[in-house]
């Protein structure tokens, strides 16, 4: 076990309930939960855990590590995928697990009163179970994984997740936040958490790890800028010298079209619009593909490794999450990452891209602010310490928010079949939806012209529940045209 894990166990033996790991990328923060999880209960501090992932994706690999790993812990899961249940994990909308991994998304809707399981309800203005979940979540432990995505997600989620730190130490709940990117804003945001990391020595909480690093030390990073319309001939140079590639920009269409252009064998295509039948196919593709294509959806939690990296010049926290899929594993190895975009120059002076001390490290690029959504902040704030909520209150409020606490937009299912079926739908929000589609309504398919916040409202009015809606035009594999 690493050494910064052995310090933040340690901790929680001794009844620290409120700890940050801010640890680098491929350090094994995710896999150490469990043992975190099982120090906090033999001290009496929790005696169930809920596990919170910001991407469904690394929620659904976690959950089959974990099975095969621990035998002796009962595992569960929640987040809108109903196909996961078909393996024969067990889904739990309310919680009730000893271990539950749930999204982002239904943590927050759970623990603010709008339980994910009896959203129609909420929508119809009916009364609702929220004190179900609310009274599983209070004998757990917490854990936020990738929380710099949560934070990063935009001002309604950096609103919700401070909301939730709120609402979670007011009720002595044990909280472990996991990251290797956090910026400035997070001595604010966790201002009462212990923080575990790695530095040049031992100091306190901070301490230096010689194994970790020396599997670095021959470790190189070589960092070019190159304009957009060069990604191909550099994707196919690359490829010819044997190195494993992986390109990553923050459009979908952008992604399908080069994945498309590059005409290799062994690649793979991965963002949130494949169906989850074509995305699960993707991502066992993953591990032995030549090449990968993919969205902000591919960077974090893909323990796999990659020679070189192709990448728009997105947040630090993002293009550091993905330079952390190259040269993985440390060892001999030259990791070239090829930047494009404005201010792509700014990552050229970077030289430390997986510790975060040194004088170049990636460290010195992470935001300082965070932005959140005042009003949302203030009526979550509000919301938890009800003990009860009108019904027709809590669905003006969700209404008011845009039927989420987390995301800017809503988000709906397209189905790429006439009829639902969940194995050939995916989630998106109604912003992402740039492509012909219809709604699903009993059993047939009606024209939509355009989905927007009106339209979702007047639907959600008119039936009480949000719509099913139909892609007229998907290609397997690739996605919506």
């Amino acid at each position: 076990m690493r050494r910064a894990i052995e310090v933040a166990l340690g901790l929680a033996r001794r009844g620290v309930d409120k700890l940050v790991l801010e640890l680098p990328t491929g350090y094994g923060k995710t896999f150490a939960a469990p043992y975190l999880y099982r120090a906090f209960r033999e001290t009496g501090l929790c005696w169930k855990a809920i596990h919170v992932f910001p991407l469904r994706t690394l929620l659904h690999r976690t959950l089959e590590t974990y099975t095969r790993t621990w035998s002796n812990i009962g595992f569960t899961y929640q987040d809108g995928d109903v196909t996961f249940a078909k393996k024969g994990y067990v889904k739990d909308p309310y919680f009730t697990g000893e271990y539950v991994l749930t999204t982002m998304d239904s943590f927050i809707h759970n623990l603010f009163k709008a339980p994910v399981a009896e959203l129609p309800r909420i929508l119809k203005g009916r009364a609702v179970h929220y004190h179900v979940p609310s009274s599983y979540i209070y004998p757990s432990c917490v854990f936020f994984d990738e929380a710099h995505i949560a934070a990063r997600g935009g001002e309604k989620a950096a609103a919700a997740l401070d909301a939730a730190l709120e609402a979670l130490r007011e009720a002595e709940i044990p909280v472990v936040v996991m990251s290797a990117t956090l910026g400035g804003w997070k001595r604010g945001l966790f201002r009462d958490f212990e923080f575990v990391g790695l530095g040049p020595k031992d100091e306190g909480n901070v301490v230096h790890d010689p194994e970790f690093e020396g599997a670095l030390r021959d470790t190189r990073y070589v960092v070019r800028t190159i304009d957009e319309g060069d990604v191909i001939d550099v994707a196919l140079r690359e490829l010819g010298e044997g190195r494993r590639v992986l390109i990553v920009v923050n459009d979908i269409r952008r992604a399908a079209e080069w994945y498309m252009a590059l005409d290799v064998g062994g690649k793979a295509l991965v963002h949130s619009q494949l169906t989850r039948r074509d995305r699960r196919a993707a991502e066992e593709r993953l591990r032995d593909a030549r090449l990968v294509v993919g969205t902000s959806a591919i960077e974090a939690g893909v323990d796999v490794t990659f020679d070189t990296l192709i990448t728009s010049a997105d947040a630090p926290e993002s293009v550091a999450q993905r330079v952390g899929r190259i040269c993985r594993y440390g060892g001999r190895c030259e990791g070239r990452i090829y930047v494009f975009g404005e201010h792509a120059e700014t990552y050229t002076s970077v030289a430390e891209w997986r510790l975060p001390y040194g004088e170049h490290s990636y460290v010195n690029l992470l935001s300082r602010e965070l932005n959140m959504d005042s009003g949302l902040r203030w009526a979550l704030g509000q919301l938890h310490r009800l003990l009860y909520v009108e019904q027709h209150d809590l669905r003006r409020l969700f209404e008011k928010h845009g039927y989420s606490y987390v995301r800017e937009y809503a988000l709906v299912e397209v189905c790429t079949t006439p009829s639902y079926d969940p194995e050939h739908c995916f989630a998106t929000s109604i912003d992402g939806i740039k492509f012909p589609v219809g709604a699903i309504e009993d059993g047939s398919v009606v024209d939509v012209q355009r989905v927007d916040e009106k339209w979702l409202k007047d639907w959600v009015e008119q039936h009480g529940d949000f719509p099913v809606l139909y892609a007229k035009r998907y290609v397997p594999g690739i996605g919506p045209q």
